[in-house]
């Protein structure tokens, strides 16, 4: 096939880690900044790494404002969202890091909001799709079950179809016209196993780490406790910021493969 091409499974799964090597010095000038932001977002809301803790949460100030909740959590996307651009056009498009950049860019930000906020929406259908069928009360009918437990279950295979899609979020960030689903189905029709199974190892190692250094911060609890709710959430937020930005690099990493 003329549009056919080949998919390197390795470098899907590697080169998304390479990239942030390579780029770590950048990655800890970045990231050193948004991590504090996050902290402190997450110190102001009352939803500081000490309230997961439920036998320490009493200790600190934790709220438990559901309206307050939702704001912070769309606070903390909006600052990994900033990450995430200003991440992309560092090292990718090599914009500087500077306040000139900052002036120049708030629009493209806050659009990119949205499109980050879309594309979350997208991925958590499953949990959305698992969550109805587990609350759900059994119909008498087995033709309206039926029907409920399809239109429920598609919500399973939306990761599949997006998977190769991915790529247009790296469009979208560098100001290029999307692509249509003809031409990405055919750049890479017969690929979808390897492409998933790369964001899955890419994916597993990320959270393995993210999951190891959560563990440690929970287990390994230090006095006074006001300096250890600074260090464990400034580190855990530094951490996901860290899974956030392989995890946009493994979107790139699409991008190259199928251009």
């Amino acid at each position: 096939m003329e549009n056919e091409q080949k998919y390197s499974v390795f470098k899907g799964f590697s080169k998304p880690f390479s990239d942030l090597m390579d780029h770590f010095g950048t990655f800890l000038k970045i990231s050193s900044v948004f991590a504090l932001l996050l902290t402190l977002v997450s110190f102001l809301f009352g939803q500081s790494f000490v309230c997961m803790l439920l036998s320490l949460k009493e200790r600190v100030y934790c709220s438990n404002n559901i309206l307050l909740y939702v704001i912070y959590v769309f606070c903390k996307l909006f600052v990994v969202a900033v990450f995430l651009r200003i991440w992309y056009d560092v090292v990718y498009l090599q914009k500087n890091f500077s306040r000139q950049y900052f002036k120049e860019n708030p629009k493209r930000f806050l659009r990119f909001f949205g499109v980050f906020i879309g594309f979350i929406l997208l991925n958590l259908l499953p949990a959305l799709s698992l969550y109805l069928l587990f609350v759900r009360v059994p119909n008498p009918v087995w033709q309206v079950e039926m029907i409920y437990f399809t239109i429920v279950s598609i919500g399973f295979l939306v990761p599949f179809i997006c998977i190769r899609f991915y790529t247009n979020l790296a469009e979208y960030i560098e100001d290029k016209p999307y692509r249509n689903f003809k031409e990405i189905y055919e750049k890479t029709r017969g690929k979808l196993s390897k492409i998933f199974f790369s964001f899955i190892v890419v994916l597993a190692f990320s959270l393995f780490v993210f999951l190891v250094v959560n563990n440690n911060l929970r287990i390994h609890v230090f006095e006074p406790l006001w300096l250890y709710n600074i260090f464990a959430e400034y580190l855990f937020e530094w951490i996901a910021l860290l899974v956030m930005a392989v995890l946009l690099n493994f979107i790139r990493v699409q991008k190259e493969s199928f251009e």
